[in-house]
């Protein structure tokens, strides 16, 4: 089960000496470094980058010098807040041409939310020498209005600005795969679930640690052995919210008529509050009889993966039984 991060985790520092500490998911470097691209969490996305920065005369149009530049983006959102806060760290080395080592340039990122959300200030240009690197984040995070018993998705834009000390001279930023802002991932954020907080919806939990539950752990492997859905990579199940329908999926596939031994009880799979149940798939099903405390200790790890990844109707979550 995914995990939201602690709050100490994502200081509110601007230009913080002392950064706070970044999951290792988040510093390892893209698969390739030339194609920048978010990695995300339920609750955190991440991007790393690169970029060359060239400097030109302004009269004659020559290029000056290059320099080159890395930053890392994070932005970490929680299950019960409707803040948003970033992380950003930029670090700038290998200067050619007449930009040498000690030649500051000056940076600063704007930031700008879409509708419903306000956007928190990175603050002032700050100067970038080679080989310092700079940490930034927002003195006040970001906020999403979410109405209630509603929801709302967001995005952040972002813009490096870079400038040179010398009044002659420009920027030409190079970011790949493309010049200018970049929107970070769909943000949502609702109040349909006890309080309020924020998700990346497209990243896809999974409901795991059912080891303390055998007789269902089993019955799990043995039906996505079968080729049902839910199992990790594969065709994902999707919450169901409706408590009639659920009822419906559990009716059809462990009708009260079932035998149900001492100590033991019917379970299905999928599940009923699963739009892949019996029911509302019209499809393929299992069941078995598991241990009564079973089921309801496997039914409980449902539930709060429900609260804490905050799935909504029809949000999408993988089952590991192993």
């Amino acid at each position: 089960m995914t995990q939201p991060p602690g709050r100490s985790v994502l200081s509110s520092t601007s230009a913080a000496d002392d950064p706070p500490p970044l999951p290792a998911w988040c510093i390892d470097p893209p698969d390739d470094q030339s194609k920048s691209a978010w990695k995300t969490r339920r609750f955190a996305a991440c991007l790393i980058n690169y970029a060359s920065v060239s400097v030109y005369d302004t009269t004659t149009r020559a290029l000056l010098g290059r320099t080159m530049i890395n930053y890392m983006h994070f932005i970490g959102m929680f299950n019960d807040s409707l803040e948003l806060t970033d992380v950003f760290a930029i670090v700038r080395f290998y200067s050619e041409g007449e930009l040498v080592p000690d030649d500051a340039l000056s940076f600063r990122l704007a930031v700008s939310c879409s509708y419903g959300c306000t956007a928190g200030d990175f603050g002032p240009p700050i100067t970038l020498p080679e080989n310092s690197t700079r940490y930034l984040t927002p003195s006040v995070p970001h906020l999403v209005n979410v109405p209630i018993d509603g929801i709302r998705t967001v995005n952040t834009t972002y813009e490096l600005q870079l400038t040179h000390p010398g009044g002659d001279t420009e920027i030409i930023n190079v970011f790949p795969p493309e010049k200018g802002p970049y929107p970070s991932p769909d943000i949502r954020c609702d109040r349909i679930l006890s309080g309020a907080g924020c998700v990346i919806p497209s990243f896809v939990p999974t409901l795991d640690g059912l080891s303390a539950y055998p007789t269902v752990r089993e019955h799990i492997k043995r039906a996505q052995a079968r080729g049902l859905p839910g199992a990790p990579g594969t065709t994902p199940l999707h919450r169901l919210a409706d408590p009639a329908k659920a009822k419906k999926n559990r009716d059809l596939a462990c009708p009260e008529s079932t035998p149900r031994p001492p100590g033991l009880t019917c379970d299905e799979y999928p599940m009923a509050r699963t739009w892949e149940g019996a029911w509302t798939s019209g499809g393929a099903y299992s069941t078995d009889m598991v241990l009564d405390t079973d089921n309801s200790g496997a039914g409980g790890k449902f539930g709060a993966l429900v609260t804490r990844d905050r799935l909504l109707d029809r949000d999408a979550f993988w089952v590991d039984p192993s």
